[in-house]
């Protein structure tokens, strides 16, 4: 389970420029939840999920995931957990465009502290959980938008984490493309993981089980 309780994030803090994009937010995602969370540009969307994801730290609050208090960890524990338990998908893929999809799906693996001995298998397992397996020696940059969102999916799974967040993952695709990339986090979320979706698309969100929505960094 996802616990966040009263966490504020400021930019800048004690700056003539510092920004608060979140205040006292308080939040509970349970296990096997597929939740969207909406709001206008600059809402507080994006330093949620960075806040979620492990990536970004906070000033005031609580964060737990599965009873951990993040706060307390140090960086390695935090590595550990963002390897073990999160797999994040971004709009823009953040694939590398020359290595092949089964060797990006393949990175997380590679940089698991310990080493699987069929990393191979698990990445083709992963490919072809998202349709992807016949694409599996092709080179990225030879893909369309949507086949590379769906290897993003693959290398966000790889390691079977518990959590899925995703950043806007339909931003740059067509519409028939959304509604494909949207059909295979239903089926990630039916079989069992917790997936959250930032999202600007109402189509996507109202595809969630619950919508949470962000404005001026507080949860209305």
């Amino acid at each position: 389970m996802i616990e966040i309780s009263n966490v504020t994030k400021t930019y800048n803090p004690k700056k003539s420029n510092a920004f608060t994009a979140l205040k006292n937010v308080s939040l509970k995602i349970e296990d096997g939840e597929m939740a969207a969370v909406i709001g206008k540009s600059g809402a507080g969307k994006s330093t949620l999920l960075h806040i979620l994801a492990c990536i970004d730290n906070y000033q005031d609050g609580e964060y737990k995931i599965d009873s951990t208090l993040v706060k307390q960890l140090s960086e390695r524990q935090i590595a550990k957990i963002r390897n073990e338990k999160i797999g994040m998908v971004m709009q823009d893929f953040a694939l590398i465009e020359d290595f092949s999809a089964l060797e990006n799906v393949m990175l997380p693996l590679n940089f698991a502290k310990k080493k699987k001995p069929n990393r191979r298998e698990l990445a083709l397992s992963a490919l072809k959980s998202v349709g992807m397996e016949e694409f599996a020696k092709k080179p990225v940059s030879k893909l369309s938008g949507g086949q590379k969102q769906r290897v993003a999916i693959a290398r966000a799974i790889v390691n079977e984490p518990s959590l899925i967040l995703a950043d806007e993952p339909t931003g740059a695709l067509d519409t028939k493309t959304s509604e494909e990339i949207m059909g295979v986090f239903k089926k990630l979320n039916a079989e069992g993981r917790t997936i959250i979706i930032v999202t600007h698309d109402p189509r996507v969100a109202e595809q969630c089980g619950r919508v949470i929505e962000i404005l001026d960094g507080e949860i209305i």
